[in-house]
């Protein structure tokens, strides 16, 4: 069993997972790890993120493929409720896979609160699909053509050469993965948008080994309902 296969296991919220996973990551590889952790350093530093939209502002709206080749718009979404958006990295991303994964414990509560949940990632639809039936998600993911949205988002960022170097290594082919040679993904973001489209609760933070717990998305959709 990987170590991805042995943290998802664990009976413990996703901020313990992401812990748990970053820990095994240093002792499975370290070149890796501090890479990532360069990575981080470097876009705190460049304040990446800040112009991010945040609490009161209102969300982009879009127009984006899911799986199935459909176009979904944030307006049809928002004419049944409130919507949970993730921006995710990529099928490739472990620590993107955890937060889906724990996203998916909650999407019913989700829709018993009137809200809707999807996912957007710059990756093919062939990848997203194959996503959504390996881990039986309930909700769909949209992909973010060459991050045209992440970049409106102000939520768009460069992995950077030695990042990209070591994950080509690994088999992870982003230029294949997208369909483009960039190597640009998000940074991981959950927004919950009220019915008029105005931002609820945001969480932006270019240390993507972090993310929104359900709880405090949960906490948010009650306040809309």
């Amino acid at each position: 069993m990987s170590d991805f296969d042995d943290v998802r296991c664990l009976d413990a919220p996703l901020a313990d997972k992401l812990e748990a996973y970053s820990a095994r990551l240093v002792m499975a590889n370290p070149t890796i790890s501090s890479a990532y952790t360069n990575l981080v350093q470097k876009l705190m530093n460049a304040g990446a993120g800040g112009a991010a939209r945040g609490v009161g502002d209102e969300m982009p709206s879009f127009a984006l493929p899911d799986s199935t080749g459909s176009i979904r718009r944030l307006e049809s979404f928002l004419e049944t409720g409130p919507l949970v958006i993730s921006f995710n990295r990529g099928h490739w991303c472990s620590y993107c896979r955890l937060e889906l994964l724990a996203l998916n414990e909650i999407v019913s509560q989700i829709g018993e609160l009137g809200a809707s949940l999807v996912s957007i990632m710059p990756e093919t639809a062939t990848l997203t699909r194959q996503l959504r039936e390996r881990f039986s998600l309930g909700f769909p993911i949209l992909t973010d053509i060459d991050n045209g949205f992440a970049l409106r988002s102000n939520l768009m960022v460069a992995l950077g050469p030695a990042v990209a170097d070591l994950l080509r290594k690994s088999g992870n082919d982003l230029a294949r993965f997208q369909g483009n040679d960039a190597w640009f993904v998000p940074i991981p973001a959950t927004y919950v948008v009220g019915r008029n489209g105005i931002i609820a609760a945001a969480f932006v933070n270019p240390d993507f080994r972090r993310r929104m717990s359900p709880q405090a998305i949960l906490k948010a959709l009650e306040t809309q309902a």
